[in-house]
């Protein structure tokens, strides 16, 4: 199995495995660029969305 942050081969059965990174490290690397907002997902106003919620920042 590869790390998707450092893409090191790790064997995903041995203890204290983090998946699916291979380290701490690499977990809190991910949820760091997820609360800095460097990843997000996709949306299209909609009609189930007011169409004031998107906004450029």
């Amino acid at each position: 199995m590869h790390c998707p942050i450092c893409d090191k081969e790790f064997d995903e059965n041995a203890p204290k495995a983090a998946l699916p990174f291979c380290s701490m490290r690499c977990k809190l690397i991910d949820a760091a660029r997820w609360l800095d907002e460097k990843y997000s997902l996709p949306i299209e106003p909609g009609d189930d969305v007011p169409s004031e919620a998107f906004y450029e920042p």
